[in-house]
């Protein structure tokens, strides 16, 4: 596991997210973070920090938050979940009772940026700052910026909670800062994945504390890297890494999804992946839909049920990933800057903190050319108005 000081946005482009491997980053990174001062406080007696829990319930407490038990399993084997009002969660953490939860997901940022937007009155300074070298997020300058949601996250779970193991949406990449306390990783590289699913079913380990090996009999072939995180501390998860998180102490952290051009062909593999799961799940459909209706009607409303279904799984469908690529894109085409795009919430990156435009276009265009020779029922109406934009875009920068 590689540990850094700062890296430049270079660096960081050259030594890590192109090989696609994780870093370890030090408190340098975010130290001129609010959050960093105002959430914590120093404790006298053990010389340390500790969570400054009075400032987060003032500023915070009436904010609704997602809490996952980790004792606790819904009727899907996942972490039972509940959404109640932080300051709720806090006092849960001070009795017996509060041990296992862990504030999961919470839209932090987002909720601040509409309340303010929502009172004449409200008035808040950012808690943090997207550090440079994470600028290049496709997905938050998309999702900011056209719908109600948003991959920015705030985590805080009592000692011993965890995230099981997963892979992040599509393959994204994420980044996640301990504000305070100390968390442990186990990181799974691609390569190894099929150590962590049972034999012909898409079911993989839980907890990798506490494997079944006759259920994941080749789990014990699986080398994971193991770190430790410390306050302050930065980690960059890369692009299709399985791994699980463990609060070895009371923790806070602020956490992004992301994705760039970098690792588009990987999200855009992925979500073709997604498309042929839930096909092989909707097989009844398709044979209700295939008896009642002529080939061109059931054709048209199979890949419609399909790809509802794909974005209420997962949030994404085709029409989701292509606007963002066209948002994105045009962007980076346009030889003047956005002025509009600057003062937003969440701005596109500047050319100093993306790759080359060449290097943009060619990873957009591989999956375009892979996308023009799918289904053509999977491009039509919406998706087929934003491709057709793009391919003209890409069009235009290979002629000029």
């Amino acid at each position: 596991m590689h540990h850094r000081g700062t890296p430049s946005y270079k660096e960081f482009y050259l030594e890590f997210l192109c090989p696609n491997v994780p870093v370890l980053l030090n408190q340098s990174l975010t130290a001129s973070w609010p959050a960093r001062h105002n959430w914590t406080k120093h404790c006298a007696a053990s010389k340390s920090a500790e969570v400054c829990w009075e400032y987060l319930i003032e500023q915070y407490g009436d904010l609704e938050v997602t809490v996952a038990d980790c004792a606790k399993s819904d009727s899907f084997g996942n972490q039972a979940r509940c959404a109640i009002p932080f300051r709720d969660v806090v006092q849960l953490w001070n009795t017996s009772e509060g041990k296992s939860l862990y504030v999961k997901d919470w839209h932090l940022a987002k909720q601040i940026e509409l309340r303010l937007h929502n009172s004449a009155s409200a008035t808040h300074t950012s808690f943090y700052t997207t550090p440079d070298i994470f600028r290049d997020d496709w997905m938050n300058a998309y999702y900011t910026a056209h719908t109600e949601d948003d991959f920015r996250f705030v985590y805080i779970g009592a000692e011993g909670t965890f995230t099981p193991l997963h892979r992040d949406v599509y393959t994204s990449y994420s980044w996640s800062t301990n504000i305070i306390g100390r968390k442990r990783w186990w990181l799974f590289p691609p390569d190894q994945t099929r150590y962590l699913f049972m034999k012909h079913r898409k079911m993989s380990v839980y907890d990798v504390r506490n494997v079944d090996t006759k259920d994941f009999p080749e789990f014990h072939l699986a080398r994971p890297i193991v770190v430790e995180q410390d306050e302050g501390e930065t980690i960059f998860v890369p692009s299709g890494w399985y791994h699980q998180v463990e609060n070895i102490t009371h923790c806070i952290s602020i956490n992004h999804n992301w994705c760039n051009s970098v690792n588009l062909h990987s999200l855009y593999h992925s979500m073709c992946e997604k498309v042929v799961e839930v096909k092989e799940a909707l097989q009844d459909v398709l044979e209700m839909l295939s008896h009642n209706q002529s080939d061109d009607e059931w054709k048209a409303e199979w890949t419609k049920i399909v790809q509802d279904v794909v974005k209420h799984d997962a949030g994404w469908n085709f029409l989701t990933f292509w606007r963002m690529v066209l948002y994105a894109l045009r962007n980076v085409a346009s030889p003047v800057p956005d002025l509009s795009t600057s003062k937003s919430v969440f701005p596109h990156a500047p050319p100093n903190l993306r790759p080359p435009i060449q290097f943009v276009t060619e990873q957009i265009r591989m999956c375009y050319d892979d996308f023009r020779l799918r289904d053509r029922r999977e491009c039509e109406g919406e998706v087929l108005e934003v491709v057709t934009e793009i391919g003209a875009i890409l069009t235009s920068l290979q002629l000029s």
